[in-house]
């Protein structure tokens, strides 16, 4: 595999092109590409571009990317385009994450939430119950918000009656 090919591309905004060199890397599995992959991943402004990315490191199982990942996740350039990032964390243990992905539960974004209900699902029978315990009390903590946020809408929409 032409790693050089592969940096050209990305340095040369030829996306399309390293899109496939990428994608190619991640169905072959080539693990020695996991150092420069893991460099554009944490460079690039380009959401596609670092989505396809961390896809090929997940497909590869480079376990070394989680972290990387879940800093992308909480970094704000990200917002509107988390949702691959969250998928590519299936193939990894991320259970020491929990409350990151419970707080994303929250997020307006559909495909973000949803996702990280299924990560969630996915961990919950080898969570402490010290832990479930934890998750509850936030995720009460912000239904007690919206039921605020709904009397004050019900009682905002009465004044129009």
């Amino acid at each position: 595999m032409n790693l050089s090919e592969l940096e050209e591309s990305i340095k040369n905004n030829n996306i399309d092109k390293a899109l496939n060199i990428i994608a190619d890397i991640g169905v072959k599995k080539y693990k020695e590409a996991c150092p420069i992959l893991m460099k554009y991943f944490e460079i690039t402004n380009n959401n596609i571009l670092r989505n396809e990315i961390a896809i090929a490191l997940s497909d590869i199982g480079y376990s070394e990317a989680v972290e990387p990942i879940i800093n992308m996740i909480r970094n704000p350039k990200t917002i509107g385009s988390r949702g691959t990032l969250l998928y590519s964390l299936e193939s990894f243990d991320y259970s020491s994450y929990i409350e990151l992905l419970v707080d994303l539960l929250y997020d307006d974004n559909f495909e973000v939430s949803r996702q990280a209900f299924i990560l969630i699902e996915n961990i919950i029978k080898n969570l402490s119950d010290e832990t479930k315990q934890k998750c509850i009390n936030n995720i009460q903590d912000e239904i007690d918000k919206l039921e605020d946020k709904v009397h004050f809408l019900i009682e905002s929409k009465k004044i129009f009656l």
